[in-house]
C-alpha cells in the first residue's frame, strides 16, 4: 500500500512532557522504507480486525466481559460449596476481585464506543491522506536492535516494534486518560507462601516502578486474580492498551500493589531472600515464577515444566538457578535465551507438590475454568499423573522422595539421594526423619546426599519390601545383561537382607559364586 506525504521524524522525549515531539525529519530512504513496512502492517492487521476494532457495536473488550460472566456464574455456585471456611472465603473473595475486573472492561468498552473508535477511525483516514507526523526510535537498519514507530491521536497512540532479533512485529493501541479503578484483597495465604509468590511474580512478569510500586502488565484474567491474591490489599487496576496481533486482538491489564509501596527496594535484593527460602518455600517461589515467564505443558510422552530466563537477568538469576538444577532443571535453551526444564517423572512430582497445598489447589482449579488458563489446566492435569522414577534403582520412601538404591561389592545395601544446597537436603533428612527413618547427611559430589543404611531397612518391614522388590528387578536387569559382576552384587544384597529369590522356582541366584 502506498503512503505519501507522511512526515516522519526522529523523538525527542521533552521534560515533564508525557507525549513524544519531533526532534529531526528523517531524510534516509532506507529508514523511511522500514517506517513504511511497519505502518502498512498495521493497517492490515486492522483490516484483519476491523469487526472487532471499527465497529459500532463490537469492541475488544467484550470477549473479555462475556468470559468473566460465565466464570462468575460457575463461581457463585461453589463458594459454600466447602466445609473449610478457608477455601469459603477464598472463593468469594476471587468472585468479588472479578466483580471489579469486569466493571472496569465495561467502562473502558463504553469509552471505547464513544471516542477511541472514531478516533482509530480518524487516525487511518489521516494516514491515509498524509496528514499524520510519525515518530520514529530505534535502529531501523540493524536487526538486531528494536525499532518502533509511533502515531498518535488525542486519546489514541499507536506503537508499532519490530522486536531485536526475531524480527517479530508488536503493535499495541495504547489508551490515553484512563484512570483505573481500585480492588482490594484480604490478607488470605499464609506468610510462608505470600513470600515466596511476591518473589516468583516480581523476579519474572513483575517489576517495581520508578514510584515503589509492584507492578505487572497482563493480557490474562487469571493473572490478575493471582496477583492482586500474592499483594494482598489495595491494588489499582487499569486497562493499558490493546494488542493488535496478527491472529487475535487482546486487552492488557495494568496492576499497581498500593498497598505494597517501597516494601522491595531492587530485584537483586529480593533475589538474595529467595536463596534464604527453605525448600517448601522455594517451591512456591518457582510456582509463582513459572505463572509469570514460565511454561507448562504435554504433548504426547513430553511432560515439561520450563521457565525462560533472558540473557540480561541470567546472572540475577545464578544462585536461583543452581537450586533449581539441584531439582533437576536442564537448560535447553539457546545462547541469548536460556530455557529450564524439568522433564518426565520429576515434572509430575513438582506439580503434585505445588497442589498438595488446599489454598493453592483451590486458587489453580478456580482459575482454571476461564478461557485463557491453558497454563492452569495444563498444571492440574500434570499433577493428575502417575509418576514414574527414573530407573529400577530408585524407590519412593515417603510421598514425593524417592532415593537411589546402591550396592557396595560385599552386597552393603545404602539409600541415598543428592541434592545441591544444604537447605534442600536438611529438608529431605527432616521429613523422613518425621516418617521415622534415621536419615543421615554428608558432603558428596559438590552437594550434599542423604542417606539411610541398610540396618534402618531391615527395622522398617515396609521399607523392606521396596527394597527387596527393587533389587529384583536390578538383579533380573543385570542377568539380561550378561553382567555377572553386577549381578552377583546385588545377588549378595537380596540374601544379606533375607529377600525372597527372584521368582518361584528361579535358580538363577545358586549359580553365582556366592
Amino acid at each position: 500500500m502506498a503512503l505519501n506525504g507522511l512526515r516522519i521524524c526522529w523523538d525527542i522525549k521533552v521534560r515533564d512532557e508525557k507525549r513524544l515531539r519531533c526532534d529531526e525529519e528523517v531524510g534516509d530512504p532506507r529508514t523511511t522504507e522500514e517506517v513504511m513496512k511497519l505502518i502498512n502492517e498495521f493497517l492490515n492487521r486492522v483490516e484483519k480486525h476491523k469487526a472487532i476494532l471499527l465497529s459500532n457495536l463490537i469492541t475488544p473488550f467484550d470477549h473479555t466481559i462475556s468470559a468473566l460472566n460465565e466464570w462468575l456464574r460457575k463461581i457463585e455456585t461453589n463458594i459454600e460449596a466447602s466445609n473449610d471456611r478457608n477455601v469459603a472465603e477464598l472463593r468469594k473473595t476471587m468472585y468479588e476481585l472479578s466483580m471489579g475486573i469486569r466493571e472496569l472492561a465495561q467502562q473502558v468498552r463504553e469509552a471505547w464506543l464513544s471516542k477511541y473508535r472514531s478516533e482509530l477511525e480518524e487516525l487511518i483516514v489521516k494516514l491515509m491522506k498524509g496528514e499524520v507526523t510519525v515518530l520514529i526510535k530505534g535502529d531501523a537498519l540493524n536487526k538486531n536492535k528494536s525499532f518502533i514507530v509511533n502515531l498518535r491521536a488525542r486519546h489514541l497512540s499507536v506503537a508499532i516494534e519490530r522486536v531485536a532479533v526475531s524480527g517479530s512485529i508488536t503493535i499495541t493501541l495504547r489508551l490515553i486518560g484512563r484512570k483505573g479503578i481500585y480492588i482490594v484483597a484480604p490478607r488470605l495465604l499464609s506468610n510462608n507462601l505470600l513470600k515466596p509468590a511476591e518473589y516468583g511474580l516480581l523476579l519474572t512478569d513483575g517489576t517495581i516502578d520508578k514510584d515503589g510500586y509492584p507492578k505487572m502488565n497482563t493480557n490474562h484474567l487469571w493473572q490478575i486474580i493471582v496477583f492482586s491474591l500474592a499483594y494482598p490489599g489495595k491494588v489499582r487496576l487499569a486497562i493499558d492498551s490493546v494488542n493488535l496481533n496478527d491472529g487475535d486482538v487482546k486487552v492488557k491489564w495494568e496492576l499497581r500493589a498500593i498497598s505494597h509501596k517501597d516494601k522491595f527496594k531492587s530485584k537483586a535484593k529480593i533475589t538474595k531472600k529467595v536463596l534464604k527460602l527453605n525448600y517448601d518455600e522455594f517451591l512456591t517461589f518457582l510456582l509463582f515464577a513459572v505463572l509469570g515467564d514460565g511454561n507448562i505443558y504435554i504433548k504426547r510422552k513430553k511432560k515439561v515444566i520450563d521457565i525462560t530466563i533472558g540473557g540480561s537477568k541470567h546472572e540475577l538469576w545464578k544462585g536461583i538457578i543452581e537450586r533449581m538444577e539441584s531439582l533437576g532443571f536442564k537448560n535447553y535453551g539457546s545462547r541469548n535465551t536460556k530455557r529450564y526444564e524439568l522433564r518426565s517423572s520429576k515434572a509430575v512430582a513438582l506439580a503434585k507438590e505445588w497442589l498438595n497445598d488446599t489454598l493453592v489447589k483451590v486458587i489453580v482449579e478456580c482459575l482454571s475454568q476461564l478461557p485463557d488458563a491453558d497454563k492452569l489446566r495444563n498444571l492440574i492435569t500434570l499433577a493428575s499423573m502417575r509418576v514414574k522414577p527414573h530407573g529400577r534403582s530408585m524407590i519412593e520412601i515417603i510421598d514425593d522422595v524417592w532415593m537411589n538404591i546402591n550396592v557396595r561389592d560385599a552386597g552393603y545395601v545404602e539409600l541415598r539421594a543428592w541434592r545441591r544446597r544444604l537447605e534442600d537436603a536438611r529438608a529431605i533428612q527432616e521429613a523422613l526423619r518425621r516418617a521415622g527413618y534415621e536419615a543421615k547427611l554428608r558432603e558428596a559430589r559438590g552437594g550434599f546426599e542423604i542417606y539411610i543404611n541398610k540396618g534402618q531397612a531391615k527395622r522398617s518391614p515396609e521399607l523392606l519390601i521396596k527394597i527387596c522388590g527393587a533389587l529384583r528387578k536390578m538383579y533380573e536387569d543385570a542377568i539380561s545383561e550378561n553382567n555377572e559382576r553386577k549381578a552377583e552384587k546385588i545377588a549378595r544384597a537380596i540374601i544379606t537382607l533375607n529377600c525372597p529369590v527372584p521368582c518361584s522356582g528361579s535358580t538363577r541366584l545358586k549359580i553365582l559364586p556366592l
